[in-house]
């Protein structure tokens, strides 16, 4: 009888150290990856609905390109989608670029480049910073951040330095 009672705790072990594997690191990052573009998809069709159902439901916190734009509820975000939607009236993303995801247990961040047209302007680069936690097997977004990066010499002029 003793070593049914050892095995138990092997067995839950093993199992443990199974659900960390490669490929279940593999499948959290392909989730996450398609969160975002849900979350991308969700913003450019002007979907407030589709866009919280993608938050973290315990608390988030999105920051926008302009320091004044810092979201942390519903009523935040629906209000920075139309005053966005007001300006541009249409909003389109392109695939994400340097796409770095990493996972560690429930938690996990990406990191990407992506284009923006704003209202049938041309594309700008975008670059976002995110934290996703999953939640009962779902991926949800705890914060964001966005800016839209300088180029290289561009940066130079800004910072005051010469080529």
């Amino acid at each position: 009888m003793k070593r049914y009672w050892l095995a138990l705790p092997l067995a839950l072990t093993l199992a443990a150290c199974a659900s960390t594997s490669p490929r279940s690191t593999a499948d959290a990052r392909s989730e996450v990856e398609q969160q975002i573009e849900n979350l991308l998809h969700a913003y450019a069709d002007n979907d407030p609905a589709a866009v919280l159902a993608l938050l973290d439901p315990h608390g988030f916190t999105l920051y926008g390109s302009d320091v004044a734009e810092v979201v942390h509820d519903p009523a935040e975000l629906r209000q920075l989608m139309a005053d966005d939607f007001a300006l541009w009236r249409t909003a389109r993303f392109g695939a994400p670029a340097n796409l770095d995801i990493r996972v560690e247990g429930t938690a996990a961040s990406a990191f990407f480049d992506v284009p923006f047209s704003a209202g049938g302007r041309p594309p700008v680069t975008v670059r976002f910073g995110t934290s996703w936690r999953n939640d009962g097997g779902r991926w949800v977004l705890m914060q964001g951040s966005n800016t839209v990066p300088t180029t290289g010499s561009s940066a130079h002029q800004l910072l005051g330095r010469s080529h």
